[in-house]
């Protein structure tokens, strides 16, 4: 790699090293905690405790600086990576870490830093991203569309490199180039708001009024979710840095992610903590509910929902998830009420919306389930939940080839949205069922020879409906 200074990064670190061996190393920092919460001042105290007990050792300097950058504390943080880059001259996290402590306050420091990252583990895509970014706050146009193109050919599943080199291509006018960007953007990660968005404004420019408007209907539905699909692409070495975050604000960051993993009683025993910190918040209570929830533990989900919504009344995912439970459970009345107060709330509430289909659905009421799925459709149109449930609606009453449209569609909005093996063979099965009913047999064989190798286990009642004698 071209190095864009005179004096590489590796030279000043080496004269760094002279200097610091010299004088034996730098002290330990001392960092007031005064007026932190508990959990942080002793997380602090543990890291400079174990530095003190080893200052001849890199790991120990980083996880000191990964601690105080987790809780903002940059200057000390910096003589921190500073010494454990020192120590340690493969280690690339080091430099990378500290150019993302600087990237915003000092971004030529943080360039140097980047490089010197690189220099240690050159295809090392977080730190080609923190070159690229640095180099855009800069001005430096050319390197960082370099820099931005060697991330995605380092990183062929990054978001970030695209979306740049998308919004560069659209400022030039290079109309197609630009969609072609963002396209992959939408392609890489389906809930990408500022991806469809930008997807909108060039099909636009480029007299596409029907791309237009679905990609602006599918920005809309991204910029409701939790995420907006961030711009930004993973970086393991930051991640492992917020997950040292004692307070409670970096606590509940953990709960999610634990969540999103599928580790609910990890997620359940963080948030029970912090509702007893913070018992006002309606957000904890309502993420407590949904971690009960998915435990099982359906009494006391209620009364966390029960209780978020006592805080905020107009909590359209609160009165859906209760609504949820309420239904699983029999209370078909409680659950229709909650129903209808969620959607009053946000008529267009896609959780509310697919529950109260659900709902009706089973209670005979497939006039009412229609219009809530095309009530979901008409805010996404491509939403694999809302086509399939619609599928299986327009199978029931009979409606065969209008259901076998649906699902058709419904299967292929699954598979770009990656969706997970059980519901795509659902939807098989679905089609395999609406195919024999109309008679095309062949096709209905091919749909559950699809579902089995998705690894459903198919009924043999319904296997032997499709045999030559059955």
């Amino acid at each position: 790699m071209t190095e864009p200074r005179s004096l590489r990064p590796g030279s000043l670190l080496a004269l760094l090293a002279v200097f610091a061996g010299a004088c034996g190393g730098p002290e330990v920092p001392e960092v007031g905690t005064e007026g932190m919460e508990p959990a942080v001042r002793e997380a602090i105290h543990d890291a400079r405790d174990a530095l003190a007990a080893d200052r001849g050792s890199a790991a120990a300097w980083g996880r000191f600086g990964m601690v105080l950058h987790a809780h903002r504390l940059g200057g000390p943080a910096s003589v921190a990576y500073t010494e454990a880059a020192r120590l340690d001259t493969d280690d690339h996290r080091w430099p990378h870490l500290h150019g993302r402590l600087l990237e915003t306050a000092e971004p030529p420091r943080a360039l140097d830093l980047a490089d010197e990252a690189l220099h240690r583990n050159p295809r090392f895509a977080p730190a080609l991203a923190l070159r690229a970014r640095v180099l855009e706050a800069l001005g430096s146009d050319d390197a960082a569309e370099a820099a931005w193109e060697a991330l995605q050919d380092a990183a062929p599943g990054s978001v970030e490199a695209p979306l740049a080199l998308g919004r560069r291509r659209l400022r030039r006018g290079d109309l197609a180039a630009a969609r072609s960007a963002f396209g992959r953007v939408v392609e890489r990660l389906p809930a990408s708001a500022a991806g469809w968005s930008f997807l909108a404004q060039v099909s636009r420019r480029l007299g596409d009024s029907e791309a237009a408007v679905e990609a602006s209907v599918r920005a809309r539905t991204a910029a409701r979710s939790a995420s907006l699909g961030s711009t930004n692409d993973p970086d393991p070495v930051m991640i492992a840095v917020e997950d040292l975050r004692a307070d409670s604000r970096g606590r509940e960051a953990r709960a999610r992610r634990a969540a999103a993993s599928g580790d609910h009683d990890g997620a359940e025993a963080i948030y029970r903590r912090l509702v007893g910190e913070r018992p006002g918040s309606a957000n904890l209570r309502y993420n407590h509910g949904n971690a009960l929830a998915r435990l099982g533990r359906t009494e006391e989900a209620e009364a966390a929902y029960r209780a978020a919504l006592a805080r905020d009344p107009d909590s359209s995912a609160a009165m859906a998830n209760l609504a949820n439970l309420l239904a699983r459970g029999g209370r078909d009345r409680e659950a229709d009420d909650l129903y209808r107060r969620s959607i009053a709330a946000d008529p267009s509430h896609l959780p509310t919306l697919l529950g109260a289909s659900s709902l009706h659905f089973q209670r005979g009421d497939f006039r009412q389930a229609e219009r809530h799925l095309r009530d979901a459709l008409a805010s996404d149109p491509d939403h694999p939940g809302a086509l399939q449930g619609l599928g299986q609606l327009l199978a029931t009453a009979g409606r065969l080839g209008e259901a076998a449209e649906v699902l058709s569609r419904a299967l292929d909005a699954a598979r770009e949205a990656d969706a997970a093996p059980g519901q795509l063979a659902g939807i098989h099965f679905l089609l395999a069922d609406v195919e024999r009913q109309r008679g095309r047999t062949a096709q209905a064989r091919t749909h559950l020879t699809e579902a089995e190798a998705l690894g459903m286990s198919v009924p043999p009642a319904f296997r032997a409906l499709l045999e030559p004698d059955g």
